[in-house]
């Protein structure tokens, strides 16, 4: 190690007002026979023997009267105090990293430099409060006084270490729990000003709906304004006639409407028990098939062998499994053509329907045609009625003709050739229902 002295360390009184030229390193205050001393110059490899030979050596230029400590650096130690507990430090510590240390617990740290004769551990500590000073003296120069010499060099280290690391763990945990805090409310500043934004966005979108439903509600016309335009149009007669013939017509694809609904339910029910036997079958199937797997290893015992009446009924059991299989099959292939069909006479309604509001549009405007022409109104219109409706009868039955020659399947019992009837307007029964399973 290298020496320390004058020129390393500077040890000042703390009332003195000489200046004096800065030494590299930092300066830590030290209690010195009551009185405080700066030592200088103390860097990170500084140790507290080096503190004490320093302010020994201040201490010796002195006058004698002054002189009041006496003896070598190994005699002395630096005591340290924070409210009301004090320890002595062993001579190797770093002065410095202890210091630093401490964090926001300097300014209740003090140092004092005694010797070792003369420190007592705070255990003992408060018996000495009731006896007296001459006592107390006495009981110090006992075996107690040996404290730090009977510790050695490596337990000191290792002493140290684990104060400093102690230390070092309270600073990471303070500083930890505030930057933890500080990104918590940060996080959660953010993941609100998000929903607001969103919430905002959500707002505007609903203000622009709400103004484009009453500009719409303000442009369309009613059915009320709509009903009086025509009125003045066309008299009560020609109103009448046409509702007429607009409600016979709509009842009619009504009971079209559910004929066909009746059929898809049907339809469903019967894909549904189709599916659970299917099931059933490959459940029975996929049994059957583990038992024929385990035939073999029961021929291999002479015990547990099999007759051939059991076999034979195995057999037959597994014919039957695959024809109830192909019946499944077939059954279902009949559901999806059925299903076909009902498309195709959806699709039928649906034509037939835009043909007969095209003719209806038809006669609106021939009777207004004939509205003008006051010669002969009564027998336009008879001719024009009679017309449109040979027309629609006869464009109706074609629809029924061509339908009931494909819409029947013997295989599942279920017949559709009603599905056109109620279209034409010269039938006055209503349709059959033929859901015979």
């Amino acid at each position: 190690m290298a020496p320390f002295g004058k020129n390393f360390l500077k040890a000042r009184l703390k009332n003195r007002s000489k200046v004096v030229e800065e030494t590299p390193g930092k300066e830590i205050q030290v209690l010195v026979c009551r009185e405080e001393k700066v030592v200088c110059g103390v860097t990170k490899h500084t140790t507290c023997a080096d503190v004490v030979k320093a302010l020994l050596e201040d201490h010796q230029t002195l006058p004698d009267s002054k002189g009041l400590l006496h003896g070598e650096p190994k005699d002395f130690c630096i005591l340290e105090w924070w409210k009301g507990f004090e320890r002595a430090l062993p001579p190797l510590t770093r002065i410095l990293r202890l210091w630093n240390a401490w964090g926001d617990e300097k300014p209740f740290i003090q140092f004092v430099l005694m010797k070792i004769s003369d420190f007592v551990p705070s255990s003992i500590g408060a018996k000495r409060a009731s006896k007296s000073r001459g006592a107390r003296s006495k009981r110090w120069g006992q075996g107690t006084a040996q404290y730090p010499k009977t510790v050695s060099a490596e337990k000191q280290k290792r002493m140290v270490n684990k104060a400093f690391r102690k230390l070092e763990k309270i600073q990471k945990t303070e500083t930890s729990e505030g930057s933890e805090d500080l990104s918590k409310l940060v996080q959660l500043i953010i993941s609100q000003d998000q929903t607001i934004r969103q919430q905002i966005y959500q707002m505007r979108e609903l203000d622009l709906e709400i103004e484009n439903a009453e500009k719409q509600l303000r442009n369309s016309p009613t059915p009320r304004s709509s009903i009086a335009e025509s009125d003045g149009n066309q008299s009560l007669s020609q109103i009448d006639s046409q509702l007429q013939e607009y409600l016979y017509t709509n009842d009619g694809l009504e009971q079209l409407a559910l004929h066909v609904c009746s059929h898809q339910e049907l339809i469903d029910r019967l894909s549904r028990e189709i599916d659970l036997e299917l099931r059933n079958r490959t459940s029975d199937l996929g049994d059957l098939k583990v038992a024929a797997a385990a035939i073999p290893e029961l021929e291999l015992e002479p015990n547990l062998a099999l007759s051939s009446i059991e076999l034979l009924e195995l057999e037959s059991l597994r014919n039957e499994l695959e024809l109830s299989m192909s019946a499944g099959l077939s059954l279902h292939a009949q559901m999806q053509e059925i299903e076909k069909e009902l498309q195709r006479n959806k699709t039928a309604v649906q034509s037939q329907k835009q043909e007969y509001q095209h003719l209806v549009t038809q006669l609106n405007a021939l009777e207004l045609g004939a509205c003008s022409d006051q010669s002969s109104p009564v027998s336009l219109k008879s001719q024009i009625r009679s017309s449109v409706s040979q027309q629609t009868a006869g464009k109706v039955r074609l629809a029924c003709s061509t339908t009931d020659a494909t819409d029947t399947d013997s295989d599942t019992g279920i017949s559709s050739t009603h599905s056109q009837d109620s279209l034409s307007p010269c039938v006055d029964r209503s349709p059959p229902l033929d859901t015979d399973v």
